[in-house]
């Protein structure tokens, strides 16, 4: 696991590591903050940048369903 150029934590400003999550059906690399586990990946940065834009997620009422973003 490497050092990233982000390596710390945004939250408790500890050390990020690089790591390998597992997901459902697929697998994918972030960083985990090894004092309060803060995780971050693309899909979580894609989605905060969407909120500071004032987009709104909406999340799906079934399970499996796509979630969609509205602009507020």
């Amino acid at each position: 696991m490497g050092k990233s150029p982000f390596s710390r934590c945004s939250r408790c400003g500890g050390n990020m590591v690089q790591e390998i999550f597992f997901g459902p059906t697929e697998q994918f690399t972030g960083l985990k903050c090894v004092i309060c586990g803060e995780v971050i990946d693309p899909v979580i940065l894609q989605n905060r940048e969407l909120m500071r834009a004032g987009h709104v997620l909406l999340l799906p009422k079934e399970r499996g369903a796509a979630a969609e973003y509205i602009h507020a």
